[in-house]
């Protein structure tokens, strides 16, 4: 396992440095494969960086690739530095905090998890040339959420204990081996966002078929959140990408669906609130049941967390890291996480950061909004609606998971289409004026262009 982790490294590696966007596509296409499904990648090895795993040094080799690609580009890197100013000054100040944070090596890994998606962002905008490109980077997008689904059926097939949640729910979330349910679903949710804006955009029955498709997968993974995401984000693009009833129909839907669902489906309530087994009782005081909100567990630890780190330094936050340092001192697995990464900005980089992470959410969802209004090219508007879909179910899935902590999974998916959204802009704007220049030279030496 950690031969084939070096190996991988080393040629991520080798593309950054001969061919950016080769590298590009080979993370859009390979990163998010579970290869160490069948061994143990909790073990931890001695490095110089402390002591990792192999999701840790994937993630480190991930980072030093885009490094190299952002050293050798650093001039086009600083042209586009106003497109990512307030994700650069957030991860700033993460970095800042590193000062009176607990622990260098959990603060190195968190630094990593947060600066990856950005590095990608920018890698995707100094390595794409022209449209073609963009064009490949979304068959990557969807080729990998096939690739998954492929897998997660296989491992269903097979009899695969792929949810850990199972056990208690009585009910198996779909999701590959190796790769649990809330990250399936969270990889999914970028995927069906590109998937739902083809078809807004294209209208073909392939785009919708796999729509579906993609949206089937992210439901059948059983996760609340992943679920809440994939309709707000598939509602945005539907009310940005179409005109008349269909802007609301979706919406609607879900404004009538919900209410339905609590009510008359038993798993579904029981799933969502303590105590609330009488869909009567639930008619008779809605209010009531606000208060019996199944949380799995989440609350009381987002309280302990708020208390031990938030409270004594709310301004600058206890230092990046500081969460995962104490939790994994007294646990594994998915107790060694705070399940709220709103909850751990606060912690870690108090009010400030999370206020600097507020401002970066906002730039992008309003720079994006901006975009899908154009009508200069579909890929161009395809790309700026699945963009803007997958920010909204990304700040969705920080409510309540982990998304800083699946870089590979899900951050850079989500980031990568932001840049894309940006990249067809640049290149749409770059074809119109030089289609204007040829147009005014024909015009004015027409026997010399002849």
């Amino acid at each position: 396992m950690l031969f084939v982790t070096i190996v991988f490294i080393l040629i991520e590696l080798a593309f950054a440095i001969v061919s950016p966007f080769r590298f590009v596509l080979l993370s859009f296409w390979v990163q998010t494969l579970p290869y160490t499904w069948n061994w143990d990648s909790q073990v931890v090895y001695d490095t110089p960086f402390g002591p990792l795993n192999v999701v840790a040094m994937q993630l480190f080799g991930f980072c030093l690739a885009c490094l190299a690609v952002v050293g050798a580009r650093i001039d086009g890197v600083a042209a586009e530095f106003k497109t990512y100013r307030w994700h650069a000054l957030f991860i700033g100040f993460a970095l800042f905090s590193m000062i009176y944070a607990p622990s260098a090596v959990y603060g190195l890994r968190m630094i990593a998890k947060l600066l990856g998606p950005m590095l990608f962002l920018i890698v995707v905008l100094v390595s794409v040339t022209t449209l073609d490109d963009l064009q490949k980077i979304s068959r990557a997008i969807i080729g990998s959420g096939a690739i998954l689904i492929v897998l997660a059926l296989y491992a269903r097939a097979m009899g695969y204990d792929v949810d850990p949640n199972a056990a208690q729910t009585g009910v198996a979330g779909l999701g590959p081996p190796g790769m649990g349910p809330p990250v399936f679903a969270a990889h999914m949710l970028p995927v069906s966002m590109l998937a739902v804006a083809s078809f807004v955009t294209q209208r073909r029955w392939v785009m919708l078929a796999t729509a579906l498709v993609c949206a089937v997968s992210v439901l059948a993974a059983l996760q609340r959140t992943t679920a809440a995401g994939l309709y707000l984000g598939a509602s945005l693009i539907l009310f940005f990408g179409t005109r008349g009833i269909w802007r609301l129909l979706l919406p609607s839907l879900g404004v009538v669906g919900l209410p339905v669902l609590v009510v008359f489906n038993d798993t579904f309530r029981r799933r969502m609130f303590f105590g609330q087994n009488d869909s009567q009782e639930l008619l008779d005081d809605p209010t009531k049941a606000l208060t019996k909100i199944n949380t799995s567990g989440r609350s009381g630890l987002w309280s302990s967390m708020l208390d031990r780190f938030f409270e004594p330094h709310p301004i600058l936050g206890s230092g990046v890291g500081s969460t995962q340092d104490y939790l994994y001192s007294r646990s594994t697995g998915a107790a060694g996480v705070a399940h709220s990464e709103y909850v751990r900005l606060l912690c870690e980089v108090g009010l400030t950061g999370a206020l600097l992470f507020g401002l970066m959410a906002g730039y992008y969802v309003l720079t994006l909004g901006k975009l899908t209004t154009t009508r200069h090219g579909v890929l161009q508007r395809t790309l700026a609606l699945a963009a803007l879909g997958s920010i909204v179910t990304y700040l969705v899935y920080c409510s309540t998971d982990n998304a800083f902590d699946y870089v590979t999974q899900f951050g850079i998916y989500v980031f990568g289409l932001i840049g894309a959204a940006l990249r067809a802009r640049q290149l749409v704007v770059r074809d119109s004026r030089q289609d204007l220049t040829v147009h005014a030279a024909t015009n004015l030496f027409p026997n010399l262009l002849r």
